[in-house]
């Protein structure tokens, strides 16, 4: 005997995705390529709400270098799009360059998309320096030159017309052809440096024919290698505050002159030179010293000897000092 069970009516189980925005871009980089630093550009992002609810974007946040511009409406509804404009401002850069900015939205499942866009900054023509440094010149020894190279940013031929440091006759530049650079030769004439002078910063002016780069100017620093000088020429204290500290510092002439010393000057009343030398003799020995009364604290203090010799007046002592 068969039994017939009446059918049981299972309810289908409905599994229903509650609406929701979803925010896309036509896309998410742009590259600029190659542009000049006096040319500002732009480029428009297309957003779209391929979702099945009201898309809002809450905000954008630009970094720095860039700004934006929304074309359009904040709420997209599904299916509607808008823009947003970047403008990039190049101005004072160099180089490759890569900015972004995000856009912040209610897409539950992408709430912060990142637009980036790249460039290529390149000036027509690039130094490679704008500043030289030279250490150290000896007023007796061989020039010394150093180069600056001026880089062909767009290929055409670098053309120097002229090169000169007015009031620095000791100072030359001859410019040199490198395929479509140009290497700029700067050389220092010790021996032309006036006497007495031991430091000083001078400007180079370089024209070329580039309309947009015209006049280059640099700035050429450098220092003479004294024929007398202090060993050691700093000192440093790390000490605990409440004692007498002292060092002795030999003052020579490289070329075995004699000469005097004839005052020494301190930045603080806390540090002296106590029984400095009237003698005259091609080497002396003095004792600098930073006085008991010294307070806890850090000093930067400098001693400065004034010389009786033709061709260097005076020697600094740097004095550091850490006390605790």
């Amino acid at each position: 005997m068969r039994f017939l069970y009446p059918l049981l009516l299972i309810p289908a189980l409905c599994f229903c995705q509650a609406p929701a925005p979803v925010i896309s871009f036509d896309k998410t980089h742009h590259d600029f390529g190659k542009i000049s630093p006096d040319q500002k550009v732009s480029h428009r992002f297309i957003v779209i709400n391929k979702g099945s609810a009201p898309l809002q974007i809450k905000e954008i946040r630009p970094s720095c270098g860039c700004s934006y511009s929304m074309v359009g409406q904040w709420n997209l509804k599904p299916g509607e799009e808008t823009n947003i404009d970047v403008h990039f401002d190049p101005t004072g850069m160099i180089g490759n360059i890569q900015k972004s900015l995000s856009v912040i939205s209610n897409d539950p499942q992408n709430p912060d998309v990142l637009l980036t866009f790249e460039a290529s900054v390149i000036r027509e023509i690039m130094a490679s320096t704008m500043a030289l440094f030279f250490d150290g010149i000896s007023r007796s020894g061989s020039p010394v030159t150093k180069t600056i190279n001026l880089q062909s940013g767009d290929g055409q031929q670098v053309v120097v017309t002229d090169a000169k440091a007015p009031g620095a006759s000791y100072l030359s530049c001859k410019p040199v052809t490198n395929g479509s650079d140009v290497i700029l030769n700067v050389t220092i004439d010790g021996t032309k440096i006036p006497t007495k002078t031991l430091r000083g910063v001078d400007n180079l002016t370089v024209r070329t024919t580039n309309k947009k780069e015209p006049v280059f100017h640099f700035h050429i620093q450098w220092d003479v290698q004294g024929n007398i000088i202090a060993l050691p020429d700093r000192l440093t204290w790390v000490e605990t505050a409440g004692q007498k500290m002292s060092a002795v510092v030999t003052i020579s002439n490289r070329a075995d002159k004699p000469f005097r010393i004839l005052e020494a000057k301190s930045t603080s009343p806390l540090i002296t030179t106590p029984n400095l030398p009237k003698n005259s003799a091609t080497e002396h020995k003095i004792e600098v010293e930073l006085s008991s009364k010294a307070k806890a604290g850090g000093y930067r203090e400098l001693i400065t000897l004034k010389l009786d010799d033709p061709e260097q007046e005076i020697v600094e002592i740097a004095i550091v000092a850490v006390l605790r």
